[in-house]
């Protein structure tokens, strides 16, 4: 049951309202198993839709120069 500021008592206007875990701490309801916050649908609304893996981006051209000339390195031991 969510409460106002003074601590009366809310009811959702109708029945398709979504309902307010009470695990939500701040907007957050805790951590999946891979320990990344599990956002509440009803304080952050925003982040609900399609949940995506991390991306793997390639590597600016600095950096891949920095691994070739590494591997380089590696392998005139």
């Amino acid at each position: 049951m969510t409460r106002d500021r003074t601590g009366e008592a809310l009811e959702p206007e109708d029945d398709s309202a979504p309902w307010h875990n009470p695990r939500c701490r701040s907007g957050w309801l805790g951590y999946d198993d891979e320990y990344r916050p599990i956002p509440c649908p009803v304080c952050r609304p925003w982040t609900q839709g399609e949940r995506s893996e991390v991306h793997q981006t390639t590597p600016s051209l600095r950096a891949q120069q920095a691994y070739r000339e590494a591997d380089r390195k590696e392998r005139n031991r």
